[in-house]
């Protein structure tokens, strides 16, 4: 399992990342922000969404992280 954390306070919510990874990534409807979708969100808040992926996805996450243009996703 990889590690996924959206930093919400810096997130534009331009959805490259729900484009490029939809498994993971969706709008949060409450912040308007990206957050971590179920099942692998971990922890969400207004700060950030925190999750945990399968290794089948960790390709998809890194796209997207690298995608992101304000550097709001980081894959650990």
């Amino acid at each position: 399992m990889a590690k996924v954390t959206v930093n919400k306070e810096t997130c534009i919510a331009c959805g490259v990342c729900w484009a490029l990874a939809p498994d993971i990534f969706e709008l949060d409807p409450a912040s308007g922000k990206t957050r971590v979708r179920d099942p692998y969100r971990k922890s969400d808040s207004d700060k950030e969404s925190i999750g945990e992926i399968p290794e089948n996805l960790v390709e998809a996450a890194k796209n997207a992280a690298n995608s992101c243009p304000t550097g709001s996703i980081k894959v650990e």
